[in-house]
């Protein structure tokens, strides 16, 4: 996932970068620097993942917390 792509699909997921290092549990730095244009490093796999997971089945954050809430429960 590029830059640009990440930024598109936070956008898409109504994440800001903020809500984002929450999400992902991450500093915010690092996910400023996911979204620089300049490589400062790389969108995880598992972020890139998760990101086009939620853009594809339109899932915003709080349903994705409500699914791991529910399967952990399941456990």
């Amino acid at each position: 996932m590029t830059p640009s792509e990440y930024r598109a699909a936070l956008a898409e997921v109504g994440l800001s970068l903020n809500g984002a290092s929450k999400f992902f549990q991450t500093d915010e730095r690092t996910t400023r620097r996911w979204a620089a244009d300049d490589g400062g490093k790389e969108v995880p796999h598992a972020v890139a993942m998760t990101l086009r997971l939620m853009q594809r089945y339109e899932l915003k954050p709080a349903d994705v917390t409500t699914l791991m809430i529910e399967a952990e429960d399941a456990h």
